[in-house]
């Protein structure tokens, strides 16, 4: 692979190397195992200096997309593989080349004119998006989005599950949906025929929810308050929090907050830790959220299940 390094853009230098490489996982030109050139032939030929090329390849290796060759002259592994057909790949070609043609002809330079229709398309984009991060809790789905739409450079809109539904039967253009992988099953349930693909990210404890985990004392008493949704996955929620409480002899219980039984455990002392989602805290009562045993859960997406979900989303910049 060769990249090809715009030195005077609006793009830095870092990022136009990521994204030639996530393109080219994309459209298939390379693919998992492949190697790409070492840092020292990256700088040489296109002199971008090693640091700033070290960087981007750091940076993909954190997504998970590539592996670092360690020692003098290594360069780089991909680790994962795209997921578009060769009919895309060639598609896109054929349509990029004959735009490029018609663009000479106007007296336009190509490259201009790609600025241009970058501009135009996220207009579009904005009035009628593509993408949607979908869960039952809207504020949660919210949050959700503006982190994609960070990370991803592209406008991502939250919803609930009804207000998917809602936005199908409409006639929506959304085209892919974004979701927990906890209740993939449970959106996919929800969506008549496949006009929307539903591609699944894994949600983890953030390093500061880990943390609080771990200062849970011994042979605690710990309730964990769920959504009533949650509640088939309560094993797996359960061995999640095991396998971050290193204290011994921890009684974990799990309780949803549609158990009719749920106010009155909770105004009992019995419970040495409480944890819930930001979202339930209008369930709780006052006196109990004043109390110093309340821990709120933290949540994070995962970085290598959002760089395989990036690519099935069509999202190769």
């Amino acid at each position: 692979m060769e990249f090809l390094i715009e030195h005077h853009g609006f793009v830095p230098v870092i990022q136009q190397i990521q994204e030639q490489v996530k393109l080219a996982v994309w459209m298939g030109t390379i693919r998992s195992g492949d190697s790409l050139p070492s840092i020292r032939e990256v700088e040489k030929k296109t002199g971008v200096n090693r640091a700033q090329v070290y960087r981007a390849y750091k940076a993909l290796e954190q997504s998970g997309l590539l592996i670092l060759k360690r020692g003098r002259g290594k360069g780089a592994v991909v680790s994962t593989a795209g997921a578009s057909p060769d009919s895309i790949h060639s598609k896109c070609s054929a349509w990029t080349k004959n735009i490029a043609a018609k663009v000479r002809r106007l007296g336009i330079s190509p490259t201009a004119y790609a600025r241009y229709l970058s501009q135009q398309m996220q207009e579009l984009e904005h009035r009628a998006p593509f993408i949607a991060y979908v869960d039952p809790l809207k504020a949660f789905a919210v949050s959700q989005a503006a982190e994609l739409s960070q990370l991803w450079k592209v406008p991502v809109i939250g919803l609930t599950v009804l207000e998917l539904k809602s936005a199908v039967r409409k006639g929506t253009q959304l085209r892919k949906a974004i979701t927990n992988h906890l209740i993939h099953d449970l959106v996919q349930s929800s969506l008549p025929g496949r006009a929307i693909e539903v591609i699944s990210v894994e949600v983890r404890y953030s390093d500061q929810m880990i943390k609080e985990l771990d200062r849970i004392r011994p042979r605690a008493s710990v309730l964990r308050i769920l959504p009533p949704h949650f509640l088939p996955y309560a094993d797996f929620i359960r061995a999640q929090m095991q396998k971050w409480i290193r204290a011994s002899g921890v009684e974990i219980s799990l309780l949803s907050v549609a158990d009719r039984s749920f106010q009155k455990l909770l105004k009992r002392s019995y419970y040495d830790c409480i944890i819930i989602d930001p979202n339930l805290l209008g369930e709780i009562p006052p006196e109990v959220q004043k109390s110093r045993n309340i821990l709120m859960v933290r949540l994070q997406l995962d970085l290598k299940s959002l760089e395989a979900a990036r690519i099935r989303a069509g999202v190769i910049f």
